[in-house]
């Protein structure tokens, strides 16, 4: 498997259709905007193999196909909440209710047992949604979005370690720069917040600041990692069943 030439090929197709695109950028962060529903859609989009990046229109059917995904997400994240429900709900409902006090607060300790399955459903869960979500839009089934026998055939044709690889390596890509800007806003925060006495104003202002870069940098990362996962899924070379 060629990553290099992966990541290669989502940077130029990132670069030629959204950051060589001004026009189409600025509809992205609107469609970032709108609680992530449209942008969601075009996704979807380029899940379904364009091979250049989609025109931003037809809204209707960016919101639709954007709240299928999400809904499909949604329905795949909910062992991680019923676990984590299990770990931090009885902590949570004390809180809530006035009878957790401080010192059974500081007392308790999470099952590390749940903690460690946590975790490892996470990781379970984060592998397979690439191949859900692109084999969903291919298929356009909430059925087939949930043919576990298919999706793990998928994965199987790729190479578990191939694929498993090439989702780590994405996620360190993207992560990277992410994690140097919070760094940077970190940073500047605790100094201006310094320099203005800990105003409210101006760590709120450096917050406000912080969202608008995250913003406007969001289609960017999604469009190269919506890409990239096309190309991972690809390299299978067989169609969905």
């Amino acid at each position: 498997m060629d990553y290099l030439d992966m990541l290669r090929d989502a940077w130029t197709f990132m670069r030629q259709g959204v950051f060589g695109n001004g026009g189409r950028w600025i509809r992205l962060v609107l469609a970032t905007l709108l609680l992530m529903i449209p942008m969601n859609g075009y996704v979807m989009r380029i899940y379904r193999g364009a091979e250049s990046a989609p025109e931003v229109d037809q809204w209707g059917r960016l919101c639709i196909d954007g709240l299928k995904l999400i809904i499909v997400s949604f329905i795949y994240s909910i062992p991680i909440f019923i676990i984590w429900a299990v770990i931090y709900g009885p902590m949570m409902a004390g809180i809530f209710s006035g009878t957790m006090t401080d010192a059974a607060l500081t007392a308790w300790e999470p099952n590390m047992a749940l903690i460690v399955l946590l975790y490892i459903v996470e990781f379970i869960i984060t592998l397979l949604l690439p191949v859900v979500a692109i084999r969903f839009a291919r298929t356009n089934s909430f059925r087939e979005a949930f043919n576990f026998r298919a999706i793990v055939d998928q994965i199987k044709t790729i190479g578990w370690v191939t694929y498993i690889i090439g989702v780590i390596l994405v996620a360190i890509v993207i992560a990277v720069p992410v994690m140097i800007l919070v760094f940077v806003f970190v940073i500047l925060g605790i100094v201006l917040a310094a320099f203005t006495g800990f105003s409210v104003t101006a760590i709120l202002g450096i917050i406000a600041v912080a969202m608008l870069v995250f913003l406007l940098i969001a289609p960017f990362i999604m469009v190269f990692q919506a890409r990239y996962w096309t190309r991972l899924y690809d390299s299978a070379a067989i169609p969905p069943q």
